[in-house]
């Protein structure tokens, strides 16, 4: 009787390697072993960072920021400055034809010029921008659940996008009003019998313990570590 050898050789050739091959039951175990202790380290350091720190991206770059208005109506006369310049408290910066000199309220940096001499200006116009670049820092926006959790003094890692790094830093101040009350926006109490709860947040102002340039990333996004335990 004829055989289909070539047929059985063929299709021996593609039997694959492993069909025959038994997991055994230590390999399973040494896995399983594995992938728990992975998921434990991943719990841990969790738990770990939740307990001894505090993390929040919600944070810039920041300073006092004057904005200088014309003080009335009419055409520009002086604007004595460039945006970069430095300047003194007191200093004379600009005037509008039959108005008072516009005046530097404080020692800092000019960080935009808005109107230039010979433009007509009315009395609400911002004529210039002066920044207190001699104080720095970053201030950050803490849930009103965790703010009991921040001191004065506490260690910070400050990561700022602007430089791609971190930097140390410490908690130089907790504010005692919410962000809502210092902007004097609106909150979510009402009296007309509705009522929707929103999380407040609290500003903290973040000083940096390295010398970092950050005059000219005024307002740019940084992303701040707590150390509260």
């Amino acid at each position: 009787m004829a055989t289909n050898k070539g047929t059985d050789e063929y299709e021996k050739d593609f039997t694959p390697k492993t069909a025959n091959r038994k997991i055994s039951r230590p390999m399973v175990i040494a896995v399983a072993v594995v992938i728990l202790l992975a998921g434990l380290g991943f719990a841990g350091y969790f738990i770990y960072e939740g307990t001894f720190y505090y993390q929040t991206d919600n944070a810039k770059v920041d300073t006092m920021i004057y904005q200088l208005t014309a003080n009335a109506n009419g055409q520009l006369v002086r604007m004595d400055v460039s945006q970069g310049d430095e300047v003194k408290a007191g200093q004379v910066l600009a005037q509008v034809e039959k108005g008072p000199y516009v005046r530097s309220p404080i020692d800092g940096t000019v960080t935009d010029v808005k109107m230039q001499k010979g433009d007509y200006a009315i009395a609400s116009d911002v004529l210039l921008v002066v920044a207190k670049t001699s104080d720095m820092y970053v201030t950050a926006n803490v849930e009103e659940t965790n703010i009991l959790q921040i001191r004065i003094g506490q260690s910070v890692s400050v990561s700022l996008d602007a430089y791609g790094q971190s930097f140390d830093g410490y908690v130089a101040d907790v504010n005692t009003v919410t962000s809502t009350k210092l902007a004097g926006l609106a909150t979510s109490f009402t009296t007309s019998g509705t009522y929707t709860k929103v999380t407040q947040l609290i500003p903290i102002k973040i000083k940096l313990l390295d010398n970092v340039d950050l005059v000219d990333i005024i307002g740019t996004n940084a992303t701040v570590k707590i150390r509260i335990k």
